[in-house]
């Protein structure tokens, strides 16, 4: 048997090349670091389209969907407050039927930061539109990118829970560059992770599918740290079935 395929959703930003404007997909070259360090092979998902994306679901052994950008507050029928940023609802449209499709098809699925909001979204939950500020643990956000990145606070995994067994129950640290988060969670889906102040960091499916999803940003942390997510994820699109 081949090395699983695993498809991980990318960025769009426009960005300047030798003085001229460029419309780009882009990814953190950490994730396929991580994927092809479990044994898979990566394969870098553009936006796509409805067809598209039920095209995709069928060619890729494993999802991760990434981090990015905010949820559209029309995925999830809510008002626009106005705090959202680079928000793109036909893109957030394209990845929730592309996580429909692959999930239908018993794929693994590891959800990543933006990836835990259009988990919980696509499959009928909420999100809070801006929850920094309200304690110390997500305090308001830095200026600074490199400020962001090296925010830190500690986090709870349920014990007995799919990510317990991944990565083991207990407290941890993790990073934290969100604004965004779970508000109301969807039906089929447990929390399992918690920051101090109570902001759910992590879900899964409580049915016989493989869905994980956590608001940190595993990929991000000095290797190999949480790589364990990874070489599950792997692992389980390997053998085309979901760890019990």
């Amino acid at each position: 048997m081949g090395k699983p395929v695993i498809g991980v959703t990318c960025m769009r930003r426009e960005m300047a090349l030798m003085s001229t404007g460029m419309d780009v997909y882009f990814l953190d070259c950490s994730y396929a670091q991580r994927v092809r360090a479990a044994g898979g092979v990566p394969v870098l998902l553009p936006q796509l389209g409805m067809d598209e994306a039920r095209v995709a679901a069928r060619s890729i052994d494993g999802l991760i969907v990434s981090g990015g950008d905010d949820v559209d507050p029309g995925a999830y029928g809510a008002a626009d407050a106005g705090v959202s940023l680079e928000t793109d609802l036909e893109a957030d449209l394209g990845e929730i039927e592309l996580l429909k499709q692959a999930v239908a098809r018993a794929v693994p699925v590891l959800g990543i930061c933006r990836g835990v909001q259009i988990v919980n979204v696509a499959f009928g939950g909420t999100l809070h539109q801006d929850m920094l500020g309200d304690s110390d643990c997500h305090p308001p956000r830095p200026e600074v990118l490199a400020d962001v990145l090296a925010q830190r606070h500690d986090l709870e995994v349920a014990p007995s829970s799919r990510l317990a067994r991944i990565l083991g129950s207990g407290s941890r640290r993790v990073n934290s560059t969100h604004h965004q988060a779970i508000s109301e969670l969807a039906p089929g889906f447990s929390p399992v992770a918690w920051a101090p102040d109570g902001v759910v960091e992590a879900i899964e499916s409580e049915g016989p599918g493989y869905v994980v999803a956590v608001q940190w940003h595993p990929e991000k942390l000095p290797p190999p740290q949480d790589q364990e997510l990874f070489d599950d994820l792997v692992r389980a699109a390997g053998e085309g079935t979901a760890s019990p």
